[in-house]
């Protein structure tokens, strides 16, 4: 999975990362403070709303945070001291990332720069540190020479250094450019190529506008520069996000100037440049095909261990290097401002020790965040940095599209915060995974068995079940071969088994070091929804949803629901059955004094304390009992006034009876349900003995009713019993090491982390930015 690396540069301050030298005038230290301690990170989401409006003008969101109207801000680093001295409250927070920025980006399919000498050229006009020191950037910046960042540690192979092998050379680049074009007879001054009939040699450069990405238009103009000084012409678009998609896929684009992040392995290097990805809607825009090369990617891919793997990541370095499909030239440090408003120690970070810096943001920072003010509730106000060109998570891009589609939709796994290399990782949507070698007809295969947590819905309350995860990977990977859901594992899939509705197996001719991570970190989508559609990559946060009034029909299973969409905007919801929902923002349910033992025959007054989130009474809360035992009833409760409800349960035949109390409120599309259990005994004799204590209250999910169907899943209590004390929750990550097949280590690898937008990325995310 890769997203590109949109316009706002989050890329700024010295670091040193395990012998990375930042190119800088002088030294600069990060210093971020120790997170408090905190409940489980998952739990959550506790702000209520998200919304997004599209802001592509960087000048225009650096006011609006300084206006208090954002409440997250990219900062460019020539920005940072400005928006301290603006908004002294805010929380600057650094963070390292796997990231290729503003590089120079060919097509080396397309003339002229399909030559390799201007490749080469063009590399020797790229000065590095005048880059990082003249442009928005201001020096800082991790300087990148390589194709593989040097943020990925022991994959980064040394001799691939386009600073020794095309160092900043102009005079060099004009002789080699000499060496096949020649003066243009009307102009010497810049070169025509005698192949093309004495054509003019003119490159044109693509670039988001400066106003969107004020640093990448620096460098397409610097490049501009450097090539007219030694007799290319050249021409900079401005181009939107839409229509830089439109041109690299189309294959009518000869040079751009975008970034990408990556996944925390490399694994972008199969997906770019292998030739199988030359293919409408694959990876590989910049067209390169070369036998060998994907030879070397192949068996990078398929290695049985990750030290064999690096050895081929070395290999298809040396190639790339020749062939130089892109230019690097640095990495990015993130610099991000929140609203001082917000809770500093509810930012969830996340870290790749031995680092001690963080290297991004947690995938559950959403979950985490909350506003200093309130224990729960209010809009967190963000933004998309580029037109959206689709919320459907097969064929998407650019980071700021993910960070609204993955708070919609959810992964199998997550990786951890405190480590995002740690196993076991956190399960989402799945409960456990195994892979075991198989024999089918003389044949050996790999066989992965996932199985789904128990009773989770989508957002419009239909189940989640094993054809969901069928229907995605057919659909979108076999069929469709979209960017997100296609790739060699795909082509070695033998069969899938759906064994029942928890539980899926992929049987695998092939099996790669990746895929391990691939089918556990995987993300499905609602059968129900895509299924029904004639177009299925149509952007389905545009439709209503069929059958629920107030949700679009991009209904997932994460923290937040989306609920509006338009052209330039987008609001989503808490969604309060997520599968780590707050125990606190349900209702809060309790029995007042029943006794443990009643009479046969005579009537019981039922008496409940119901609370609202907060504790307090509230009119929007319902109550209902429901009796179970010889005898079945159900009872709805009246308030007499301070959160007390009452109720007359009529006599009893004796017996053993359980009484569960439901105190539900509407929040937005859906109920909170909060709950609340006690076992009595009817007996013939008096009561003997004293009433037994109320019990400690219970948490059940929200109820969702879809066409007369209504689903609920029991959650643990929740904390703050107006009657007695109640057990925080506690999860434990019941989930088996990986296998040791192929064996994975991790000893070398502790940097190799991907930032997607203001998440940790799967193993394979590449985001364009």
């Amino acid at each position: 999975m890769v997203v590109r690396k949109e316009v706002l540069l989050k890329t700024t301050m010295f670091l040193l990362i395990t012998g990375l030298l930042l190119s800088l005038a002088g030294p600069l230290a990060i210093h971020v403070g120790a997170q408090a301690a905190q409940k489980d990170p998952r739990i959550g989401p506790y702000i209520d709303r998200i919304t997004m409006p599209v802001q592509r003008d960087y000048s225009v969101r650096l006011l609006a945070f300084e206006a208090n109207e954002f409440d997250i801000l990219g900062v460019l680093p020539r920005d940072l001291e400005r928006v301290r001295t603006n908004r002294p409250d805010a929380h600057i927070i650094f963070t390292a990332s796997i990231t290729a920025l503003g590089s120079l980006h060919f097509n080396v399919e397309l003339w002229p720069v399909k030559y390799p000498e201007v490749r080469k050229a063009i590399a020797m006009l790229t000065n590095r540190d005048e880059i990082i020191s003249k442009s928005p950037l201001q020096g800082i910046a991790i300087k990148n020479s390589f194709i593989v960042p040097p943020t990925y540690g022991k994959w980064v192979n040394p001799n691939t250094d386009f600073e020794k092998l095309y160092p900043y050379n102009p005079e060099r680049a004009k002789q080699l450019l000499a060496s096949i074009f020649q003066p243009c007879p009307d102009n010497p001054r810049f070169f025509c190529d005698p192949r093309e009939g004495m054509k003019p040699v003119e490159i044109e450069i693509l670039s988001l506008p400066e106003a969107t990405s004020p640093t990448y238009w620096w460098e397409a103009m610097y490049w501009k520069s450097q090539l007219e000084s030694v007799g290319i012409r050249v021409k900079v678009t401005p181009v939107s996000s839409r229509e830089l998609d439109a041109r690299t896929s189309a294959g009518t684009a000869q040079a751009w100037v975008i970034g990408w992040s990556f996944g925390r392995f490399p694994l972008f290097m199969y997906y770019f440049w292998h030739s199988r990805e030359i293919r409408p809607g694959g990876w590989n825009e910049w067209k390169v095909s070369n036998a060998t090369l994907d030879e070397i990617l192949d068996k990078f891919y398929y290695a049985e261990t990750i030290d064999e793997a690096l050895q081929y990541a070395w290999k298809a370095q040396e190639i790339l290097t020749d062939i130089i499909p892109w230019i690097p030239v640095y990495t990015g440090i993130g610099i991000t401002a929140f609203n001082g408003a917000i809770d500093r120690d509810s930012i969830l970070l996340a870290y790749a020790p031995p680092l001690k810096d963080p290297v991004g943001f947690s995938y559950f920072w959403w979950n985490t965040v909350r506003f200093k003010d309130k224990p729960f509730g209010g809009t967190l106000r963000y933004y998309f940095t580029v037109d959206i060109t689709t919320l459907n998570p097969t064929i998407y891009l650019w980071a700021t599209e993910a960070d609204a589609i993955f708070r919609v939709y959810t992964y199998g796994y997550v990786v951890r915060p405190e480590d995002i290399y740690a196993e076991p990782r956190i399960p989402v949507l799945f409960e456990s995974y195994k892979v075991e070698k198989v024999t089918e007809g003389g044949q050996t295969l790999t066989k992965i068995t996932i199985k789904l947590r128990d009773g989770i819905t989508w957002h419009d309350g239909v189940p989640i079940t094993a054809r969901d995860i069928e229907f995605t990977i057919k659909k979108f990977g076999i069929e469709l071969k979209t960017r997100r859901d296609y790739g060699p594992y795909i082509d070695a899939l033998a069969r899938i088994n759906v064994v029942d509705d928890k539980t899926i197996e992929f049987y695998l001719t092939k099996y790669g070091w990746p895929d391990l991570y691939t089918f556990t970190e995987y993300r499905p989508l609602p059968m129900h929804i895509y299924g029904r559609l004639q177009n299925p990559l149509d952007d389905v946060s545009l439709l209503p949803h069929p059958s629920v009034p107030g949700l679009t029909a991009m209904v997932g299973s994460g923290p937040f629901a989306l609920i509006k969409r338009e052209l330039a905007y987008a609001e989503l919801v808490w969604y309060p059955e997520y599968v780590y929902r707050a125990p606190e923002r349900m209702p809060r349910v309790s029995i007042e004094a029943l006794p443990a033992q009643i009479q046969a025959g005579q009537p019981l007054t039922l008496r409940v304390r119901a609370l609202d989130p907060l504790g307090q009474p509230s009119p929007a809360i319902t109550v209902v009992a429901r009796l179970t035992g010889p005898v079945s009833l159900e009872i709805p409760l009246r308030s007499i006034g301070g959160g007390v409800y009452e109720a007359t349960v009529p006599a009893l035949r004796e017996g053993s009876y359980t009484i569960t109390v439901e105190a539900s409120m509407p929040v937005m599309l859906w109920k909170a349900v909060g709950v609340a259990k006690q076992e009595i005994r009817v007996v013939t004799a008096a009561p003997v003995g004293v009433p037994g204590p109320a019990p400690a209250p219970e948490v059940k999910p929200i109820e969702v009713t879809v066409g007369g169907v209504t689903v609920a899943i029991s959650t643990p209590p929740p904390p703050g019993s107006p009657t007695a004390a109640a057990t925080p929750p506690k999860f434990e990550v019941q989930t088996p090491a990986p296998v040791r097949e192929p064996e994975l280590s991790y000893s070398y690898a502790a940097i190799a982390l991907a930032i997607l937008g203001l998440v940790v990325a799967a193993v394979a995310t590449l985001l364009r930015r």
